[in-house]
């Protein structure tokens, strides 16, 4: 009897030790970085109600990824229809940055947007131009010191962009880069 339990005992020990820790493993998430993939559409000074653009002119379904010789078929991978990320608008009061309610002062062009505390932009997959594309933007209702601010990625940088995976596909997270964003803010005047 005594050796069927110490049997039982070093199974259970063996069997704990084989099993995976990693929730992705559970959850079928896949990370990656690749930098480009959302724009600031940059105007050299704004006035007010003029419209800030962001777009994902540059999210083909089919990626360069760092150090791999074949790109990487976003779509195939995940199955995906739309890839997501977030943003927030912030103003400078009294030299400190508080976040702008942007209510209906939104505008879109391609793709959808959802507006809570932040600005959650979709960019939808275009099976004709094998690309996922938004086009979205904040209309600038006030004079002042402003700024976009992206959330950090899963790398401790950048910012996210995720798929909207489902059944059992691979869910993506890939952390990329806007241009002229610095520390994932973009700062500008309204005149």
């Amino acid at each position: 009897m005594k050796t069927l339990k110490y049997t039982l005992l070093l199974a259970l020990i063996a069997l704990s030790i084989s099993c995976s820790q990693e929730d992705e493993e559970f959850y079928n998430a896949v990370y990656t970085t690749i930098p480009g993939l959302v724009s600031i559409e940059v105007q050299s000074d704004y006035q007010v109600n003029d419209v800030l653009w962001l777009n994902t002119n540059d999210f083909s379904r089919y990626l360069n990824e760092p150090n791999q010789t074949s790109l990487l078929d976003v779509y195939q991978t995940t199955n995906s229809q739309k890839f997501s990320f977030l943003y927030r608008l912030e103003r400078q009061v009294n030299g400190e940055w508080e976040n702008v309610a942007v209510g209906t002062n939104f505008v879109e062009d391609n793709g959808t947007m959802s507006i809570g505390n932040y600005v959650t932009a979709n960019a939808i997959y275009n099976s004709n131009t094998e690309m996922y594309e938004f086009r979205g933007g904040l209309r600038l209702t006030q004079a002042g010191q402003y700024r976009i601010g992206f959330f950090s990625g899963y790398n401790g940088s950048n910012f996210d962009v995720i798929s909207d995976s489902s059944n059992n596909s691979t869910f993506l997270t890939i952390a990329t880069t806007a241009n002229n964003v610095t520390n994932g803010f973009y700062a500008f005047t309204v005149n």
